[in-house]
């Protein structure tokens, strides 16, 4: 027995090591071009790839970074190498992730969206030089290490101790050369890229050739608040240290325009955008603040500091919050008599490209004030004049020589508020021009209001007259996907016709948040109808409308479509990025009528003061509600009101040819049937 069952052991062990050889293990090559590949954006860009090296030296502590190459005499010829030397905590070269692997690094678990430094994270940066070199020599302590183009390296150890990062780069190739030939340029473009952070730390300094870049030279103006600046309710609480460092940029430099907010050393705690980016002006600027109300610890992100005070201290968190409202408002006065300056250098623009039209033609002989008003609506809007082609700003300009004959100045004020919200100054300052204006051909200017009055009375058809026939997705959703204004003026439509929730989010997260690499807490399933989103600029409040739509013939229910709405509601809280300070979420629920259930939920909420608007939930200090509206009391009880004033002043009739769903929806979308 014993002898039977050794052979059999024998041959199950042969037959194992027989399986086992027919399996392999291979390692995945990285090759030189897999890694040219992952660097193409730094391909024809050198300074871009000199700035990658001297980030890393700040990411590596560095206060002192130190570019040196040799310039032939004449000024004229080839600079050779270049070496770039700080004075940070040296290179880890016993770490793989900073040698041997790509698209790895030290500093990846640090990086925050939240902060500047460190700014690497992707592992790849120190591998820029191929664009520019033949090899990078990397020195730190008493070793260096040689990198090529392909994927090998070489590592010694060395007599010279270094005390941080030496990177010598040799075999320059002519368009690194020329870029540092060209030292004026260099010395701009360091400035852009690193200006706003030196002038954050005055200790931080880059040198080239011993000459250090100066943030000086690209700032336009600086504005020192102190605590005395700020109202009586701010300034008791606050300390003689605190002061705030408003700069204006004469170019726009590499980060978007930031709130950084510093303890008494200067060092940043977090920043936060100021919420005037993407205004298509050049109002470039950069917020400094000093104070030890944000010198709390070690938080990575200003939501985990606003974590903090809601179980520390509240009353902090809301002194922060007010320092942040009042320098907003101080911003916005800043901005706009910078608009102003620009203004006037539009008109002189606009002359100049024969973009003006022939005034006379339009019935205007009063050039001063059409210039005034397009100075005003520049300083309103300037998008409707910035990123355009010629044909368009030439349009613009028509349309508005069309604003300059009737007499009724309360007329054109309330279509300009339609198309555009206007703060109670910039109000003021337009009726201001209006009163030394005439205005005329009112029905050309009108085209919008015209369309919305078509809009109204054909929903109200199709809900009324077209119930059974009138479908959800095929007509009012593309209806109300292109007259969105139902539910509110200024707002963008960001998501429509069944938009996966999930993918929704993180798109709103990147677009609307600016967050750049955004992740989310759950895995949120659904579809969402509509998804409406703007930002006041006044004072950075960010406002969302969610709209669930039913057919004209669908009576809501409680225990059905509302809670489908509410459990949309708790998958979007469910997420930290949706819950900020100046985050506001209105969800609606449309359709024909709804059941008891719902109307108790209304009169629940009475108390809150919406109930003829269909309130049935408000929550976080009224930052989050529930709307369930009927289609009668939006088209009949609140747009038909509102729409009643222009249609008897215009006498605009109600233009109803079409006589199917399909029809009505062709003629207000202009799609197919």
């Amino acid at each position: 027995m014993e002898k039977g069952f050794d052979a059999g052991v024998v041959c199950v062990n042969h037959l194992v090591q027989i399986y086992m050889k027919k399996i392999t293990t291979k390692e995945i090559k990285i090759t030189k071009d897999s890694i040219e590949t992952e660097l193409q954006s730094y391909k024809e860009k050198p300074y871009q790839c000199i700035f990658e090296y001297i980030w890393n030296s700040f990411d590596a502590g560095a206060n002192v970074v130190d570019v040196n190459y040799k310039i032939p005499e004449s000024g004229i010829g080839y600079v050779d190498s270049l070496e770039i030397i700080d004075n940070g905590h040296g290179w880890k070269f016993d770490d793989d992730k900073n040698t041997a692997t790509f698209l790895a690094s030290t500093k990846s678990e640090t990086n925050s969206k939240n902060k500047s430094l460190p700014k690497g994270k992707l592992g790849r940066g120190r591998f820029a030089f191929i664009w520019v070199a033949k090899s990078a020599e990397i020195s730190s302590g008493n070793k260096k290490i040689i990198l090529d183009h392909d994927t090998r390296y070489s590592q010694e150890n060395t007599k010279e101790q270094i005390d941080g990062t030496k990177i010598h780069f040799s075999g320059l190739n002519n368009i690194l050369s020329s870029a540092l030939l060209a030292a004026d340029e260099l010395k701009k473009q360091l400035l852009l890229e690193f200006g706003w952070l030196i002038k954050q730390n005055s200790l931080l300094q880059i040198r080239i050739n011993r000459e250090e870049i100066n943030p000086k030279n690209n700032i336009k103006k600086i504005e020192i608040l102190g605590k005395n600046d700020f109202s009586d309710d701010i300034k008791n609480e606050l300390d003689n240290n605190f002061h705030v460092e408003i700069v204006l940029w004469k170019e726009k430099p590499s980060e978007w325009s930031n709130f950084y907010f510093l303890n008494d050393q200067r060092n940043e705690i977090f920043k936060s955008s100021t919420g005037l980016n993407k205004k298509s002006d050049d109002f470039w600027h950069s917020v400094y603040v000093i104070s030890d109300i944000f010198s709390d610890g070690d938080a990575e992100s200003e939501e985990i500091i606003n974590q903090q005070f809601d179980f520390d201290d509240k009353d902090r968190k809301k002194l922060k919050n007010k320092v942040k409202r009042e320098i907003k408002e101080k911003l916005v006065k800043l901005r706009k008599p910078y608009l102003a300056e620009q203004s006037n250098r539009l008109i002189e623009n606009l002359s100049q490209d024969n973009l003006l039209p022939d005034l006379p033609e339009y019935g205007v002989y009063d050039t001063e004030s059409y210039n005034d008003l397009l100075k005003a609506i520049y300083i309103i809007s300037p998008s409707l004049f910035v990123g355009r082609n010629n044909s368009e700003v030439k349009f613009i300009c028509a349309t508005f020589a069309g604003l300059l004959s009737s007499q009724d100045n309360h007329l054109i004020q309330i279509i300009l508020e339609q198309l555009q919200e206007l703060t109670e100054d910039e109000r003021a300052d337009l009726a201001g021009i209006l009163e030394r204006t005439t205005l005329s051909n009112v029905v050309k200017t009108i085209k919008e209001v015209d369309h919305r009055l078509e809009v109204v009375d054909k929903l109200k058809k199709l809900i009324s007259e077209y119930e059974k026939e009138t479908l959800e997705v095929k007509h009012i959703q593309k209806i109300l996907d292109e007259n969105f204004w139902i539910f509110g003026e200024q707002f963008r439509l960001f998501s429509t016709t069944e938009g996966a929730l999930k993918n929704v989010l993180i798109k709103y997260a990147r677009e609307i948040l600016e967050i750049e690499d955004p992740k989310l807490d759950t895995e949120p399933r659904g579809e969402l109808d509509l998804f409406l989103t703007k930002t006041e600029e006044s004072n950075g409040v960010q406002k969302n409308i969610i709209v669930e739509l039913k057919r004209a013939s669908i009576n809501l229910s409680q225990d059905n479509e509302y809670v489908q709405l509410d459990k949309y509601r708790k998958k979007i809280l469910e997420q930290s990025m949706c819950n900020g300070e100046n985050q506001y979420w209105e969800f609606y629920l449309i359709g024909k009528d709804y059941d008891k259930g719902i109307s108790e939920l209304i009169d629940n909420a009475n108390q809150h003061g919406e109930k003829n608007r269909g309130l049935t939930m408000s929550i976080n200090d009224g930052k989050v509600k529930i709307y369930v509206r009927k289609w009668s009391d939006i088209l009949e009880a609140e747009w038909g009101t509102k729409m009643k004033f222009l249609k008897e002043k215009l006498k605009i009739k109600a233009n109803l040819i079409g006589v199917t769903p399909a029809e009505i929806t062709k003629d207000l979308t202009g799609q197919p049937k």
